[in-house]
């Protein structure tokens, strides 16, 4: 159960409801649009069925459903972005936080392809989005912290950042290099976390001003955050296993709903 209101919400509030909306993101993004691209009714990732083909009634309602569910799905990714920097700032082990991400990316990588198929998407997971941002603000740091002083802070710090955005954007993972810096965004702002959570949103209505003005909730979410752990959700590791598993249900009941 979410901590009470009038509390705030804490780390592990923020991280489920990020899983939330996840889920109802992707339950859009590959159950529905990968019902539709599959059955032809949106086969470039648009809808394009006429109003004679057959489903077509069942076609538009759901195409509707899945604009909801995916502007509902894009407070997701800035909370988790939120969550990367707090967990960096808090963590006992970076080495570990950061090996256990790239793990999870690795281990996804698959599941999530199998998914993306269904669709239009081709593309990294977005575990691999969250391990770059997690690098980029670990070697800003380091920088920040060895060469203090130093003239040779900025631009080392420049070269770091764009190194990660272009690994992002080289490998294609989700959310790109918006989604790196909208990470180093909230790191930059971390004493301010609502004023990064607005810079960050910014940041992502770049890459898609059409669906990511929804990312705004997070805002309010975030400035609800009370800096505290909280009782984790499922154990430790429950996002990690839930994020493969879930896609691989989703692709199977696609295929499942195609043969019947």
């Amino acid at each position: 159960m979410l901590t009470k209101y009038k509390n705030g919400l804490s780390s592990a509030d923020l991280k489920l409801i990020a899983v939330i909306t996840m889920l109802i993101d992707h339950i859009g993004a590959i159950l529905i649009e990968g019902y539709l691209m599959q059955s032809g009714f949106m086969p470039y990732g648009a809808f394009t069925a006429s109003h004679d083909m057959p489903g077509y009634g069942l076609a538009i309602r759901l195409y509707y459903i899945d604009i909801l569910l995916r502007l509902t799905g894009r407070t997701a990714f800035p909370l988790f972005a939120f969550m990367i920097v707090q967990g960096f700032m808090h963590t006992h082990s970076r080495k570990a936080y950061l090996i256990r991400l790239l793990l999870f990316a690795l281990i996804s990588q698959i599941p999530f392809h199998l998914a993306a198929s269904l669709t239009v998407m081709d593309s990294a997971n977005v575990l691999f989005t969250l391990t770059l941002g997690l690098i980029c603000i670990w070697g800003f740091e380091l920088i920040r912290e060895k060469l203090s002083g130093s003239s040779f802070v900025i631009p080392l710090a420049v070269i770091v950042v764009f190194c990660c955005c272009a690994a992002s954007w080289y490998i294609d993972s989700d959310y790109s290099q918006y989604g790196v810096l909208s990470i180093m965004t909230f790191y930059l702002f971390r004493k301010q976390p609502v004023q990064g959570a607005v810079a960050a949103c910014t940041m992502l209505m770049v890459s898609n001003p059409y669906y990511e003005f929804a990312a705004f909730l997070s805002v309010f979410l975030i400035s609800r955050y009370n800096g505290e752990k909280g009782e984790q959700h499922f154990g430790k590791y429950f996002f990690y296993i839930f994020y493969p598993v879930h896609l691989l249900i989703l692709y199977g009941a696609v295929k499942l709903i195609l043969k019947i």
